[in-house]
């Protein structure tokens, strides 16, 4: 099911991530529709998903995964979506056991697994998932990081560890990626990241869940502390003391 765009349009629509955001980190996040900060110059939103678990039982229906007896939230699959994390993350535990809840409520059934993080990269690498949770800090600044994430060339190999890690291919956003990371034009620039992300939110290789607040805690004589919304820990080379 998840090699159906329906089927992974049908997970975003079901997880309620203002719930999360709300119970989970305490209101200390907002809501991502892109993997790049909204201050990005080349932000856009393209395809918004808000929680709509009629929305997602309808494209479930839609792409041949049907309610057996179409009178509530029946499992759809015989063989449930394998869901992996790291088992040292609390963060991944509990965030995972929040989107089993509703995955399951749509009539999505994942199985989650665990493993030690070094074993979870080399899952990854390989490609043995369907479902992984991971973060990302810093490194997103720049749009090029769609580059790395989705275009065919960086999917990883046996001798490659690269970032594309779902295997997500498109010639057509491969040609707009090539254009974009090559243009010194920024306007024009703008033009191809908004054509690349309505592509890369409409088929969701990958689904944004939240940008988390960035806290620095400091001594009242540290001075020049400007955090980038990257969440990038470059900042601390501008820091100074009074």
């Amino acid at each position: 099911p998840l090699s159906v765009v329906r089927g992974r349009q049908a997970i975003a629509y079901a997880i309620y991530r203002e719930s999360m955001i709300r119970d989970l980190l305490l209101g200390q996040a907002k809501i991502a529709h892109s993997i790049v900060p909204e201050d990005s110059w080349a932000y856009t939103a393209g395809q918004i998903y808000r929680f709509d678990p009629a929305m997602s039982k309808k494209l479930l229906d839609e792409a041949g995964f049907r309610d057996p007896d179409g009178d509530g939230p029946q499992l759809r699959f015989s063989k449930p979506p394998v869901f992996k994390i790291s088992g040292a993350s609390v963060a991944a535990r509990n965030y995972s056991g929040v989107i089993y809840d509703y995955l399951k409520a749509v009539g999505i059934p994942v199985q989650i697994e665990t493993a030690e993080l070094n074993t979870l990269f080399d899952e990854l690498r390989r490609g043995n998932f369907q479902i992984f949770y991971g973060q990302w800090t810093g490194g997103n600044q720049d749009p090029i990081f769609y580059k790395d994430l989705f275009a065919t060339s960086e999917i990883p190999t046996e001798t490659r560890a690269s970032r594309n890690r779902s295997r997500y291919s498109n010639k057509e956003l491969d040609a707009l990626l090539e254009e974009a990371v090559n243009t010194w034009d920024r306007e024009k620039g703008k033009v191809l990241y908004a054509r690349i992300q309505e592509i890369v939110s409409r088929d969701v290789p990958v689904f944004p869940l939240w940008y988390q607040a960035n806290m620095v805690i400091a001594k009242k004589n540290v001075k020049n502390i400007q955090v980038d919304a990257s969440g990038d820990w470059g900042f601390i080379r501008n820091l100074s003391v009074e």
